[in-house]
């Protein structure tokens, strides 16, 4: 293949260093960074999409662990919506440019696709951890004309490293520090042959709770314990060939979400900046057991072309209990679990063609995905009668005698179960045209279908107030109900980038993006009115590159995205329930932003990052029960997103004993919990709530001369923030049983690395 046309196939695929990434110390001079964004090379910052990666250096600095690590250092990017939720294993959710995943069901696509390695990963896996990772890269704004699957968000990348055919290699290193935290992570990397290599990476990762558990439960709130490993094995089976095998196992067993109490009447500790908890759930904590198989194929068919395949298995269990009332005080107990067994298959053929003047790509994907989900909610009596007083009207005394008058130690379970089997084809192409030697215009298309049958069941429980009414509190199905439909798509985008100097340039684009229909598996009548198609036109102008002799380095985005029938979830408490349970309505979304990424070379040894976003948003809902039971008819709302931003600063001395490098970083976000519409003045007095996001994280490195060996220590939360996230909670509106979710304390440790 010719030298410039493979710089063109397989990295664009590469697009650009805009997160703060930290070369290697003592050289942080702003170099090209290669990744895989368009399925074909460029020049690092010729690349027409706003793409942010984070690189290996990226992730020592910041000792991240998972995706909820970094979603500061990249704009526009969050994981979950609030304190709470962005530290979940099982439940979380990518969130680019505002918009998010419905919820937690099972019954509905995300709105942000994540790949590992290339393959498409379902929601309850997506927090793989970062052991022997190259690098991360968030695409924003629809996808779907380079990747086998559809986004209408945007698409989180993982890219782990690759056997290495040339060298044995390898390292140990471990992380300790306060509350506990021990992780250690090993890779080792050998060549067997000639044309075969083998290349095997464990991690191991525990730490104790970051709040202090009073209650009864075990394990505490917040606890981490999980175990990583995967092998790989490259095979160059010729000039030509080349196919690679690998296999992983991830095992979580984690502590269950903080839900801080803050009832004070009910909480034992109603200050979360305590951080105290009282818990009395039965059997909580947050578990997967997930392993998965791939198999890979690159054939240079010819000079010009290459042709990969790829196919995957995956599968996974999931047990997600969690404390909802945030108390010990049995009269009010309420938990929920969520428990998921699904398995998917993914395969996906990719053919790239490099021309004089255009360069090709054209590919098609299956897959397949079995789910079943258990959706458990659990209440005290006491509980019960207190809603079931409310809701119905009756003194406590009489519901007192209907459930015969025995209240203390008695619990009753409600669940709703789902199975679904879905279906998703895709045919995409993308072509890139050589204009002239500056200019170039791409265009790409996609087709996607999604096949999916869903079922809903929820039997009547035996409580007698149950057996009375004819129908449980909660979750409610006549029988066994089932659904199908069948959901297609043509997406496509179209860019003009015109490169203003060597690696510098302009670009403009129009695209467009798909998430299929669903169900949502909390809401049966889903089955007869599915969720439509979520469905985002995009339009985009960006600039980036280096400037001023390469000293500056900038990516800015201006974007406006309409999204039609957006899935959104919401807390809703329809006529005949005892309280608020998730549920997913379709919302009309304009939103418009822009996103800044720069770094300044002050000096050769000097760095300085500045990470911005902003955005306003408009939308309209359709008519629906909100939290409280109310009816809200069909309305408008205008958000603006709080002030985010991050700086960073990366200085590396010249030393003749060896190599430092001193990385800091502040992050901060502006509070606008009292702008929302679930805030209540009664919040006021939380300790915490309204306070701003300040959080000053510090690192410093060394490494010896020889480079074998690096030691750091390290810091995050300097500054001791206290910030706690919205009130909230199932039963918060009609129990009071609110509870809060609060950032991690001042944490503090060591690192230590040896290489060989």
């Amino acid at each position: 293949m010719k030298a410039g046309h493979r710089a063109r196939i397989g990295a664009a695929i590469a697009a650009t260093l805009v997160a703060t990434g930290a070369q290697a110390a003592n050289n942080l001079a702003l170099e090209e960074v290669v990744v895989t964004a368009q399925k074909r090379e460029q020049s690092a910052m010729t690349v027409p999409v706003t793409v942010d990666t984070f690189s290996t250096q990226d992730l020592e600095n910041t000792g991240a662990l998972t995706m909820t690590d970094i979603q500061a250092y990249i704009p526009g990017l969050k994981v979950g919506t609030n304190i709470q939720d962005a530290g979940g294993v099982t439940q979380s959710s990518f969130v680019i440019r505002g918009i998010e995943s419905s919820n937690i069901s099972t019954g509905g696509d995300p709105s942000v696709a994540t790949f590992l390695d290339g393959v498409y990963l379902p929601r309850a896996a997506i927090t793989v951890p970062f052991s022997d990772m190259d690098r991360v890269e968030v695409l924003k704004g629809p996808q779907g004309t380079l990747f086998g699957r559809n986004a209408a968000a945007g698409v989180v990348s993982f890219v782990s490293n690759l056997p290495d055919l040339e060298a044995s290699e390898g390292f140990v290193s471990a992380k300790l520090g306060n509350y506990g935290l021990v992780r250690i992570e090993g890779m080792g990397n050998v060549p067997l042959s000639d044309n075969l290599a083998l290349r095997v990476n464990v991690l191991h990762n525990q730490r104790d709770a970051v709040v202090d558990n009073k209650g009864p439960s075990r394990p505490d709130p917040r606890e981490q314990d999980n175990q990583f490993a995967k092998v790989s094995l490259l095979w160059q089976a010729s000039d030509r060939l080349r196919m690679q095998l690998s296999a992983d196992y991830d095992k979580v067993d984690n502590g269950p979400q903080a839900m801080m109490g803050i009832s004070e009447q009910y909480a034992d500790f109603p200050d979360p900046t305590d951080r105290k908890v009282s818990t009395d759930a039965r059997k909580p904590g947050e578990r997967r057991d997930m392993y998965g198989v791939v198999g890979k194929l690159w054939f240079d068919v010819n000079d010009a072309s290459t042709l990969s395949l790829i196919a995957s298995h995956r599968e996974f269990e999931t047990y997600n209990l969690q404390d909802e009332d945030g108390t010990a005080v049995e009269d009010v107990y309420v938990d929920t679990n969520n428990v998921e067994d699904s398995d998917i298959s993914y395969l996906e053929a990719q053919l790239n063609i490099a021309l004089e003047n255009v360069d090709m790509v054209f590919g098609v994907n299956y897959s397949t995905e079995d789910t079943y989900q258990l959706t458990a909610l659990t209440f005290s009596y006491g509980a019960v009668v207190e809603l079931a007083s409310d809701m119905l009207g009756l003194p406590a005394n009489v519901l007192n005698s209907l459930i015969g008058g025995v209240i203390a130690g008695n619990y009753v379970t409600e669940t709703m179960t789902n199975i679904g089997g879905f279906e998703n084809y895709g045919v995409y192409s993308d072509v890139d045209f050589t204009v002239t030697d500056r200019l170039n215009i791409l265009a790409g298309l996609r087709y996607s279908k999604d096949d999916k049958q869903f079922s809903w069941d929820a039997p009547l429980t035996d409580f007698p107030l149950s057996q009375l009414q004819g129908e449980n509190f909660f979750f409610n199905t006549n029988g066994v109900e089932r659904a199908s439909e069948s959901w297609d798509k043509i997406t496509g985008r179209l860019v003009a980038n015109y490169q203003l100097a060597e690696g510098a340039m302009a670009f403009a684009s129009y695209s467009t993006g798909y998430k299929s229909g669903g169900y949502d598996s909390l809401n049966p009548g889903s089955g007869d009115v599915p969720l439509e198609p979520e469905v985002v036109n995009n339009y985009e102008l960006g600039i980036k590159g280096d400037f001023l002799a390469t000293t500056i380095r900038t990516q800015l985005a201006l974007f406006q995205m309409t999204i039609d029938d957006r899935q959104e979830a919401i807390e809703s408490q329809q006529p005949g329930s005892g309280a608020a349970v998730p549920t997913v309505i379709n919302t009309d979304e304009d939103i418009s932003g822009v996103e800044l990424t720069l770094d300044w070379l002050a000096t050769e040894s000097l760095r300085f990052g500045v990470i911005y976003t902003y955005r306003e948003q408009e939308s309209s809902r359709e008519a629906h029960y909100d939290a409280q039971g109310n009816f809200v008819t069909a309305d408008n709302r205008s958000t603006t997103t709080p002030q985010e931003y991050t700086l960073t600063l990366d200085w590396s001395p010249e030393l003749a004993a060896g190599t430092v490098l001193f990385h800091l970083d502040y992050v901060y976000e502006e509070n606008t919990d009292r702008e929302n519409e679930d805030h209540l003045d009664e919040f006021n007095r939380v300790p915490g709530y309204g306070d701003d996001t300040e959080l000053l994280n510090a690192r410093v490195s060394f490494i010896t001369p020889s480079g074998g060996y690096e030691f750091a220590v390290w810091g995050k939360n300097l500054l001791e923030n206290e910030r706690v996230s919205q009130p909230g909670g199932l039963t918060g509106d009609v129990l009071g049983t609110y509870h809060v979710g609060i950032v991690d304390p001042l944490t503090y440790g060591v690192d230590f690395k040896a290489f060989f």
